[in-house]
């Protein structure tokens, strides 16, 4: 049994079950009560995603964060099917994957990864129990995030770190977002003060992806503005030429990314914030 588990096992929490397929499974999810369309994880082991330029330059973000912080482990909540804890791993990160769709789970667990197929209040942790977790491009998936937060808050251990992922600016809100299910889209603001109502301290937000800001506003936004609804299945085949663009054009775009992290722009695609527990 891996040492982490065997450590919240000593603070009394039960391990769950493995499952058939080796995922431990805690008790039954209703999938349809997910807000993320379940075929976008087909349940096999590649995940091309994992290893393009967006899901690089994002664990190398949430990796600087997590080096400060002298974090080696991590649990993630609704790791979806590895696109950030593939390549924190690789990055020598210890990550522990919850993730409530069964496709994911099951991708998460071909690729090596202790998973649990759940949501983390099913886990039932103990109290002051976990030191790091995760959540990146989740709380926009929640109606109401503060009842994930809140039980973040519980079983972080006191100094324990919160850091998670959003989608940045509500006017940038479109038919990708309903078509994947988000709620909403987060300014710095917003983010920190759904944070902060939990308890937990917010010691930085940085964004990423600025120079995608533009593009993103004339690519999605206008048309949805003009009435575009796109479904799930053709928002993923843009998407998928979008990330071929950018796998395509990332030796460019990872110059514009040093630039961006330099200078500490303020504006981006996306936003990650970290947090803290007070003692």
């Amino acid at each position: 049994m891996e040492d982490e588990l065997i450590r919240l096992s000593t603070l009394g929490w039960k391990v769950p079950m493995k499952d058939g397929d080796g995922i431990f499974t805690p008790k039954e999810i209703d999938e349809g009560s997910i807000s993320f369309p379940s075929e976008g994880y087909t349940g096999e082991e590649f995940n091309s995603e994992a290893s393009g330029f967006w899901a690089r330059e994002r664990a190398k973000c949430i990796w600087d964060l997590l080096a400060v912080n002298g974090i080696r482990t991590l649990w993630e909540i609704g790791a979806g099917n590895g696109n950030a804890a593939i390549p924190l791993r690789a990055r020598e990160i210890k990550v522990f994957p919850i993730e409530p769709l069964r496709s994911g789970a099951r991708t998460l667990s071909k690729n090596g990864f202790t998973t649990f197929h759940a949501t983390l209040e099913s886990l039932s942790f103990p109290d002051n129990s976990i030191r790091a977790i995760g959540a990146f491009d989740v709380l926009e998936h929640l109606e109401f995030p503060n009842q994930l937060l809140a039980e973040t808050y519980r079983i972080l251990e006191p100094g324990g770190i919160f850091i998670c992922s959003v989608p940045a600016y509500q006017w940038l809100f479109s038919d990708f977002d309903t078509s994947i299910g988000h709620y909403r889209r987060y300014s710095r603001k917003s983010l920190k003060t759904l944070i902060n109502s939990a308890g937990l301290e917010t010691q930085s937000t940085t964004s990423l992806f600025g120079y995608l800001v533009l593009p993103a506003f004339v690519l999605r936004r206008i048309p949805y503005l003009l009435g575009r609804r796109n479904a799930y299945s053709q928002t993923t085949e843009s998407s998928g030429g979008n990330s071929q663009m950018l796998d395509t054009l990332s030796p460019v775009f990872g110059i514009a990314g040093r630039f961006e992290r330099l200078v500490k722009l303020r504006i981006g695609l996306s936003i990650i914030l970290i947090s803290k527990k007070q003692n």
